[in-house]
């Protein structure tokens, strides 16, 4: 019982609040980034792009 309730605590809990705070921190890095290096930023959102791309496939 305990095991059926942790997976669902997992699925339904944990990954929305550590997704949202991952997200947050990816858009501070990017308008950071963008500030400082435009070009820099352009091809490091390009490769994370491509990567997430990639790994969803």
């Amino acid at each position: 019982m305990i095991d059926h309730f942790r997976d669902w605590w997992f699925q339904h809990c944990s990954r929305a609040p550590v997704a949202r705070l991952l997200r947050a921190e990816r858009r501070r890095l990017e308008a950071e980034l963008a500030c400082w290096l435009p070009d820099a930023a352009a091809a490091v959102r390009q490769r994370v792009l491509a990567a997430i791309r990639d790994e969803s496939t």
